[in-house]
């Protein structure tokens, strides 16, 4: 079998390189930090790719613009979006501390999908130290903590959520729906 695929064209500068100018420094440490079980960690020296460079200009620019991102399976899509997102709000940490209230939501058609940004969210924010959070909202979520020790970065309940919302809400349509009809919600 032979097929014809092609590299993903990798931009100029490197993480290190956006450290001082695009990537707030708590955000770059959060990516490039090593630590054990690290499994969304990127080498400081990784050169992202066109497609996710020309994302985070657009999307860091003081009037960002919507911007669509098309590419193939394992291009880094999720970095487009996901990387200006938390460098926002790493900014908006240092000017107010921590957030409270929804700023951005991840929309996903799959519980599935849902589930499998946890392990990167969690990643990325924990170096917050709680002050950026996330919360993965499905039909799964708990109405109640039940085990009391949920990490910093992750809204795990749905009273949590209701009474102190993270900046970062992760969910489908359907879940969207319910939030805007149900009066607890």
């Amino acid at each position: 079998v032979l097929e014809a695929a092609f590299p993903y064209r990798a931009g100029n500068e490197t993480l290190a390189d956006l450290s001082s100018s695009r990537l707030h420094p708590e955000l770059f440490r959060a990516l490039t930090e090593d630590g054990a079980h690290r499994r969304y960690r990127f080498s400081a020296d990784l050169k992202p790719y066109e497609h996710q460079l020309e994302a985070w200009r657009i999307l860091g620019d003081p009037t960002p613009q919507s911007v669509l991102v098309t590419s193939g399976t394992g291009s880094g899509k999720t970095e487009c979006f996901l990387v200006p997102l938390l460098n926002d709000l790493a900014g908006e940490v240092d000017r107010s501390g921590r957030l409270s209230g929804v700023r951005a939501i991840a929309l996903y058609p799959l519980n599935a999908l849902i589930a499998s940004q946890q392990e990167r969210l969690r990643e990325w924010t924990a170096p917050f130290g709680g002050r950026i959070r996330f919360g993965l909202y499905n039909g799964d979520m708990p109405e109640d903590s039940k085990s009391g020790t949920a990490p910093l970065e992750q809204v795990s309940d749905r009273r949590t959520l209701r009474s102190d919302p993270p900046p970062i809400l992760v969910t489908n349509v359907t879940m969207l729906e319910y939030m805007t009809v149900r009066h607890q919600d």
